[in-house]
């Protein structure tokens, strides 16, 4: 068994002990040759933050831009789309 098998967990838990810290974003990794968002598990692989230039320079970290890119949405304190 792998981390993987574990992430939405994970993910849940890392949603409940983040602050409060005003504008939210969610950072997406997107497949262009597909054009939709990079799925590990099943699961789209999406940052909330609030720097969303830094967590843009992570997700394409050691990736080649004309194969990958980023959508970056701006979200609510509930975390729905502005």
């Amino acid at each position: 068994m792998t981390m993987f098998n574990h992430l939405s967990t994970f993910a849940d838990c890392a949603m409940k002990v983040t602050p409060d810290t005003g504008a939210r974003f969610a950072v997406t990794l997107i497949d262009r040759r597909k054009g939709k968002p990079h799925h590990i598990s099943g699961i789209p692989l999406t940052l909330m933050t609030s720097d969303p230039e830094a967590a843009s320079e992570d997700l394409l970290r050691n990736r080649d831009p004309s194969l990958w890119g980023v959508i970056v949405e701006k979200r609510d304190r509930k975390g729905r789309i502005q």
